[in-house]
């Protein structure tokens, strides 16, 4: 039986291993160190190593990515571009 006291939101999904649960389709949850993604590029930069040899998890931070608090926990993602980067600017018509 589960102790838990409130239901998880509505939508969310829980990781048997650790019992952190996260909402969002896009999401990542590494099955190894238990942390949460926002995107599937995102848990990419976090391994290192040799698919199948020795592949393994590094801290995100140390790969670049930014720790947002969410209310399931922290949610690690790729940096937003600098200012005048990557993004188009809107012209008004």
């Amino acid at each position: 039986m589960d102790d838990r006291q409130t239901p998880d939101p509505a939508g969310a999904i829980r990781h048997g291993k650790c019992g952190q649960w996260w909402t969002g389709l896009a999401r990542l949850h590494c099955g190894s160190c238990c942390r949460t993604f926002s995107s599937e590029s995102a848990a990419d930069r976090h391994r290192t190593g040799v698919f199948g040899v020795d592949r393994r998890c590094v801290d995100p931070a140390s790969v670049g990515l930014v720790a947002k608090a969410r209310p399931f926990g922290v949610l690690w993602l790729c940096p937003a571009p600098s200012a005048g980067g990557a993004f188009p600017r809107r012209v008004a018509l």
